[in-house]
């Protein structure tokens, strides 16, 4: 059906409707039946043209707007008149036509100047691929020689829109160079053709632009005086604004140009106020940007001075304008015009606008608050007081950069006024208005940092800050206050100045405005000016155009204006070249309209036949856009929306058969989706109950069994090529059972019985294919996958002891990340994701779980154990109450997977009288990486406990391995685990990207590496001298040498045993030689390195301090390669005397004790560093503690007293003692397994006590025992937490100092070295 059909002849799509002659809307007729034949193609033109590919928004990228308004002109009255045009604008007014009818003619018009919009988009920004916008000199010009076909003019959209046109004389200019001049003739004839190339115009303005700085620098820097003669492009120039100014958003960088360029050629009084005029649309556009307000302010302030001689209005102003000399009579016009309450308007208004960019409000504030003091002055009056004091106290409760100076702007005003009251009302201010400078304060560094990106011209960075910026303002907690609406609306309203062509900060923008309209209770936010400003700066955004139409019906604007919305975001083609999924968006968001229109309870027939012939044309249209980018294979849209819109419009109009034919009509291009039947099955149940059930059903069926329904899923299980069968299967079994009669069940269950073997079949063959194309697939390298992730520069992780090579660390240097020796915690990540062989794996939690529903709520763990006994061994098991249904919930984790599926046969089986539910557990687990380093087991429960239940945490032991950071998430369904997948790629913590992936054991991978290659070797009995540059040049004849490290202790010395890595394992073998050989004055050995050696893991963060030489030196770049995540040997110490003592960084050094394996230095990093400054931290997981020294005495003291007890995990709490003492911890020691586990005495201690007392750090010139202190407690009593009386540590006789020692070393930090 095309649209044309439904219209009369009289009825003609040339003409368009008009609001003042509508008749009333009849009532709906009774529609029992829908014509559903073929539709006819609406009118279009067909293009073989290749659309050109949209460039996404980026940072860098400037402001992109189409306005419907029509250009700026001066105010002359004639000129005026010509460019508003007519009251009804150039359509002519249709008599005795509905407002039905006229939608349909708009909608063909529109229908068929949009497609040939779209044939004749080819040249559409074909040379142009957004790049920055031109700066002073112009960006390089686009090639503007290629053939461009002619694109069609818009004037149905904009009949008042400018355009180039060939230009007919010429248009050189001595302001230009030749070059220059041609390239500007081109431009034109190039825009001619093709109006919304953007980058052209901007290119044409500044070229233009420039021409007039050189014209106005030659002349005023010339001797010769007189009076400037006149630009010889300037017609140009403004007709190239203002065509620009039509189709897209200007921005505040070329609206401060255009406004300067016009004030200094004003002449006239029109020309002046015209200016004015300018001023005025360039705030309306740009609202938040405080140089237009201040530039509008200035000018109306130079106005105001001009006409009626009030100089001293000039001495606020910064940049003062000159204004011409005026008639006698000009000046009695501009007096009434610009009087003195319309520059305070201008001002209040510029201050009202920008008052909560904190930044830079005080530039129209401060100025504003001057006039105000300067009117007070003239005409002294108590209300003209009070009105002001209020306006302080205002801005005083108002955050800004200036607070200081405004409060003293306040006491210069209160003692001049209210001297008397001075110091009441001076403290009573401060102590309400205090909190704005504190909130200020608080948002300083952020303000600092945007402010030095952008001195950096770094676009990317600014942007980052910006972006950091607001996730934090988005964070503050609104029950504390601290969040703050006008200041995060603010911040959007900054970025979106500095960044207007960005999709992503306009969606986040309007989904801010969104959550506070509907859950934070703020109607009084009108969201249609935003998503006007939006859609008009990033005009190729479906997800916006589709907002601002949802918005309209929202807000109840009429049918005709949302119609405009639609066909405005269509005409240009910008949607075409951003991709067909933009295209959909706005067809889906429009034809959901016109549904939810028709069916509305004073709709009519004629809006059923508008959303019909809508509907149908969009899926036409789309159709025909979809054939013409990607050709004839072209299958639809995959998630089939405008067409299920389609079917519930006819649904929705009891065209039953009609429907089920769309239905039908899909299956070619979605019969193999599992998803397409079911939601086709379920519409054929809904059907069938409408019908059966309806009282006033006129085709009820003849049968009360839903037949139609059946066939739906049978016909699916006839297609060899669906994804999922199994759940059809599944399906289609349970539907016959309670629908169905004997004879239909009997049928399905033959026909689910051949499917069974088919599908069984058909699992065999896929695994067998996939095993053989794992086999004869190499294995390739490890590499990292998140290149994106940041580190702090102020902390270098090296390694005071060896790491494996496939170690987690920071990308500090992408060029250090070699395929071979990679070492990014995404390797983790890869070992999930990269296919590898099949291999038996350790323990298969993911496959050999099972969820056991529907349990009684007062049942024991140990009564499960009993009843699944017999299915096999049980490793772990965890049981929840389901607080909602009274039953509880067990996950029960098997020692195979084969243990499991004997487990599953108890499904719908007896539980102690309930019947319970057995389910397999795979794809519950989420695979986590990349999280921040401090995150711990409460960050991940608070981050994804939004998406389920969660079961359980398992973090990784880091004995082997130290730089491990991922862990598993089980949750209690796979739907919770699938949900929780969507945090994958989310940004966290310092600019990382999160990893949050379905856990697949079966994709596990190998480790790669030096170490598990067989290329390092491990060296030993070195002479404490030998620096790695001694070992390159004696292993260096064996092979090209990768990597040496040189472990150290806490004094920075050699511990006398080395690594060293090769390029391959050949030469590691040959440089076995050197075992057993003199190396200086040591016989040293040589062997290759393993896993289990004598070395032991630890992680080592090195704080960075020029002041110490010697805590573990940073990385040396030139010798790693820019390797930043280990480091080198430290070289011998040159200047002794600064070294310091054992002694004295024994004194300063704290060990925590009772560390679990799965904590990471980051962690021990978060709490040691509020006690002081830190030298370094490093991890024993091995003897399960960590080391950490300080740079104070007084600050290990503080450490030691605060960190005793403290709770790190649950359960867990820490001790403190002396690094000996640490090191005689052995490594823990963990059976997670319910059949090895020991049994624990009621009040145990979580730790066992060491086999030695704990002892506190020596501290510099302290005595042990002594006077003064506490009582020497004698060996074998403990002291008890004070945090957990279950937690105790043993105290040696005579050890340690006592309470009184540290509170002195606290108190006298003088005693630090």
């Amino acid at each position: 059906m095309d649209i044309n059909s439904l219209l009369a002849p009289q009825d003609s799509p040339q003409v368009a409707p008009s609001s003042s002659n509508t008749t009333p809307k009849k009532p709906r007729k009774s529609r029992t039946t829908k014509p559903t034949g073929p539709t006819a193609a609406s009118p279009s033109s067909k293009s073989s043209l290749p659309l050109p590919a949209l460039a996404q928004s980026a940072p860098h990228q400037t402001s992109q707007q189409i306005l419907s308004s029509p250009p700026i002109s001066h105010p002359a009255p004639a000129l005026r008149r010509a460019a508003e045009g007519t009251s009804d604008g150039v359509r002519s007014v249709r008599q005795g036509s509905t407002p039905g009818m006229d939608t349909l003619a708009d909608l063909a018009s529109m229908q068929h100047h949009q497609q040939t919009t779209r044939a004749n988009a080819g040249g559409l920004r074909s040379t142009e691929i957004y790049e920055s916008q031109g700066s002073a000199n112009g960006p390089a010009l686009p090639n503007l020689h290629a053939s461009l076909p002619g694109r069609a003019t818009l004037d149905h959209a904009m009949p008042d829109a400018p355009s180039q046109t060939a230009p007919t004389r010429n248009l050189a200019t001595n302001a230009l160079s030749e070059t220059d001049s041609e390239t500007m003739m081109e431009l034109v004839t190039y825009l001619a053709a093709n109006q919304f190339a953007y980058l052209s115009h901007i290119q044409l303005i500044n070229l233009l632009h420039r021409g007039l700085r050189s014209h106005i620098q030659k002349y005023t820097s010339s001797t010769s005086g007189g009076r400037l003669p006149a630009y010889d492009l300037i017609a140009e120039l403004r007709s190239a604004r203002e065509a620009m100014n039509v189709r897209f958003a200007v921005g505040e960088t070329l609206w401060i140009d255009w406004i300067e360029d016009e004030q200094f050629l004003a002449t006239t009084f029109d020309e002046c106020f015209a200016v004015m005029e300018l001023c005025q649309k360039a705030v309306h556009e740009e609202p938040a940007s405080t140089r237009l307000w201040s530039s509008y302010a200035t000018w109306v302030t130079c106005l105001y001075a001009a006409a009626t001689g009030d100089t001293a209005a000039l001495e606020f102003v910064e940049h003062v304008v000159d204004i011409p000399e005026w008639s006698a009579e000009d000046k009695l016009v501009a007096a009434e015009v610009c009087s003195r309450q319309q520059l305070m308007d201008v001002w209040a208004r510029g201050a009202k606008a920008t008052k909560w960019r904190i930044d830079q409000s005080h530039t129209l504030w401060n100025t504003y608050a001057e006039f105000l003091l300067q009117d007070l002055k003239r005409s002294p009056n108590l209300d003209g007081q009070n009105a002001l004091k209020a306006h302080f106290l205002d801005r005083l409760q108002t955050p800004h950069e200036t607070w200081d100076r405004t409060f003293q702007m306040f006491s210069t005003f209160i003692s001049d006024y209210e001297n008397q009251s001075y110091e009441g009302i001076m403290t009573t201010v401060n102590q309400q208005c205090a909190g704005s400078k504190t909130a200020y304060g608080v948002r300083e560094m952020s303000e600092l940092a945007i402010m030095r990106a952008g001195e950096a011209n770094s676009d990317a960075l600014q942007f980052t800050k910006f972006t950091e910026y607001i996730e934090w303002e988005r964070a503050q907690s609104r029950r504390k206050r601290a969040f703050v609406f006008e200041l995060v609306d603010m911040l959007y309203r900054r970025v979106l100045l500095r960044f207007p062509a960005t999709t992503e900060i306009w969606e986040g923008y309007l989904m801010f405005l969104n959550e506070e309209i509907v859950s934070h209770s703020r109607p009084e936010i009108d969201l249609l000016p935003s998503l006007d400003r939006a859609t008009r700066h990033c005009p190729w955004s479906g997800s916006l155009w589709s907002q601002y139409l949802l918005a309209a019906e929202r807000q109840r604007m009429p049918f005709p204006n949302i119609g405009q919305i639609k066909h405005k975001a269509t005409n240009t083609g910008l949607l075409d070249a951003g991709g067909s999924e933009e295209v959909l968006q706005i067809y889906v968001a429009w034809c959901s309209i016109l549904r939810r229109r028709a069916f509305q309870e004073e709709s009519t027939d004629e809006e059923l036949d508008v959303a019909e012939v809508g509907i149908r044309s969009a899926i036409e249209d789309m159709q025909r856009l979809g054939e013409a980018k990607y050709g004839i294979e072209y299958q639809g849209d995959p998630n089939y929306r405008l067409e299920r819109i389609y079917i519930k419009y006819l649904t929705q109009s009891r065209n039953w058969h009609a429907a089920r034919g769309s239905w039908k009509n899909l299956i070619s291009s979605r019969g193999d989706s599992h998803e397409f039947w079911l939601r086709y099955y379920s519409w054929e149940m809904s059907t069938w109950g409408t019908i059966s059930y309806s009282e006033n059903a006129t085709n009820a069926p003849s049968s009360p069994r839903p037949s139609e329904a059946t066939k739906v899923l049978r016909t699916a299980l006839k297609r060899p090529t669906l994804d999922w069968p199994e759940r059809i299967i599944q399906v289609l079994q349970y539907h016959c059972e309670d629908h169905e009669d004997a004879a239909e069940i009997q049928a399905s269950s033959v026909q689910i019985w051949k499917a069974k073997i088919a599908v069984k079949q058909r699992r065999e063959k896929e695994a067998i294919e996939a095993y053989t194309a794992t086999q004869a697939q190499p294995r390739q390298p490890i590499q990292s996958l998140n290149p994106e992730a940041s580190a702090d520069s102020a902390i270098s992780f090296s390694s005071g002891k060896r790491k494996r090579d496939d170690d987690t660390k920071e990308p500090y240097d992408e060029a250090a990340k070699k395929p071979r020796n990679s070492e990014d915690h995404g390797s983790a990540e890869q070992a999930e994701l990269l296919p590898t062989a099949p291999a038996e794996l350790k323990r298969d939690r993911e496959n050999a779980t099972i969820l056991v529903k529907n349990l009684p709520k007062d049942t024991s763990e140990s009564r499960i154990r009993q009843y699944f006994r017999d299915c096999g061994t049980i490793n772990s098991l965890v049981l929840a109450a389901e607080e909602s249904t009274n039953t509880a919930t067990a996950t029960i984790e098997f020692e195979s997977k084969e243990d499991s599926l004997t487990a599953q046969t108890k499904d719908l089986k007896d539980f102690d009288g309930r019947q319970i539910e057995v389910q397999v557990g795979s794809g519950c687990t989420v695979f986590l990486s990349n999280f921040p380093p401090t995150a711990n087991e409460q960050w991940i429960r608070e981050k994804f406990g939004l998406s389920g239940d969660i079961i359980d945490v398992r973090f990784p032991s880091l004995k082997y391995n130290t730089h491990r950071r991922f862990c598993y998430v089980q949750f209690k369904t796979a739907d919770q685990a699938r949900k929780a997948t969507e945090f994958n790629g989310q940004v966290v913590g310092s600019n990382l990207k999160l990893v949050a992936k379905i856990s697949n054991p079966g994709k596990r991978q190998d480790r790669t590496g030096a170490l598990y290659e067989g290329r390092e070797i491990y060296v030993r009995n070195l002479d404490h001298a030998v620096t790695e540059r001694d070992l390159k040049a004696v292993f260096s004849k064996y092979g090209e040498v990768e990597k040496i490290r040189i472990p150290t202790n806490m004094s920075g010395r050699s511990k006398g045993f080395a690594f060293i890595a090769f390029s391959i394992k050949g030469e590691a073998n040959a440089a076995l030689e050197m075992n057993h050989t003199k190396l200086q004055s040591r016989v040293i050995g040589v062997e290759p390195a393993t896993a289990n050696g004598p070395a032991k893991r630890q992680a080592t963060t090195v704080i960075r301090d020029d002041a110490r030489s010697t805590a573990s030196p940073p990385p040396d770049v030139h010798m790693t390669n820019g390797d930043h995540s280990t480091a080198p040997s430290p070289a011998p110490v040159e200047n002794e005397q600064n070294k310091p003592s054992p002694t004295k960084i024994k004194a300063r050094t704290v060990a925590l004790l009772n560390v679990p394996d799965t904590v990471n230095d980051a962690r021990i990093l978060a709490i040691a560093e509020p006690y002081g400054p830190l030298a370094k931290v490093t991890l024993r997981p091995n003897h399960q503690g960590a080391v950490v020294e300080f740079k104070n005495v007084s600050d290990a003291g503080k450490a030691a007293l605060g960190l005793d007890g403290y709770e790190i995990t649950p359960g867990r709490f820490l001790g403190v003692g002396e690094v000996g003492e640490m090191m005689k911890q052995k490594a823990e020691n963990k059976q997670d397994k319910l059949g090895n586990q020991a049994v624990k005495k009621p009040n145990a201690p979580v730790f066992p006590p060491s086999a030695t007392s704990v002892r506190r750090p020596t501290q510099l010139g302290a005595k042990r025992g002594g006077r003064g202190g506490l009582p020497v407690i004698s060996k074998g009593l403990v002291k008890k937490d004070k945090n957990e009386e279950g937690s105790q540590f043993s105290v040696p006789e005579g050890a340690g100092k006592s309470n009184a020692d540290f509170k002195a070393m606290i108190a006298d930090p003088k005693k630090d070295t």
